[in-house]
């Protein structure tokens, strides 16, 4: 395959046909379209198509993804994420634009806000917060069934004589 110049990031310029597999971290700049076998990574700012016979098991951040065969992991899409009637996703969803076709298979968990990420960093900061709240929670019942008053912190270091 030739360099193809002036196409768009949305313009599907490499493909791995079917019986192709890949593993490890993909990057790329063009769009591509998938037929084969990809397991591992996927990043670029362009388009990641997966054709009718394509398999990705992957953690994926693109602009846009097309789904027509099947996908499992992660996908973080820019821009919109299509699944096709024939495309079967597992996994979560990220982005601002989901586009799921009659009789195509989603099983998993979606989020379309535009600060996605941060809902997620917010999700985790409120849960080490809660942890934080039962711990602290379990050390006052400890001190109230043992019937001792605030004590000072004891130090984890053992202490010799």
């Amino acid at each position: 395959m030739g360099i193809m110049q002036g196409k768009s990031t949305n313009d599907v310029c490499s493909q791995l046909g079917e019986g192709v597999e890949l593993s490890g971290e993909f990057y790329f700049s063009k769009g591509v379209r998938i037929g084969g076998v990809v397991k591992g990574k996927i990043r670029a700012e362009a388009t990641l198509e997966i054709g009718p016979t394509g398999r990705v098991e992957a953690d994926v951040e693109v602009r846009r993804i097309s789904i027509q065969g099947e996908f499992r992991g992660t996908i973080h899409a820019s821009e919109r994420v299509e699944i096709h009637k024939e495309g079967k996703v597992l996994g979560e969803i990220s982005s601002p634009c989901l586009i799921i076709e009659s009789g195509a298979f989603f099983e998993g968990h979606c989020n379309m806000g535009e600060s996605s990420t941060s809902a997620a960093q917010e999700a985790g900061a409120r849960e080490t917060k809660e942890n934080s709240s039962k711990e602290n929670s379990s050390k006052e019942n400890n001190n109230k069934e043992t019937g001792s008053k605030k004590s000072a912190p004891q130090s984890d270091f053992l202490k010799l004589n």
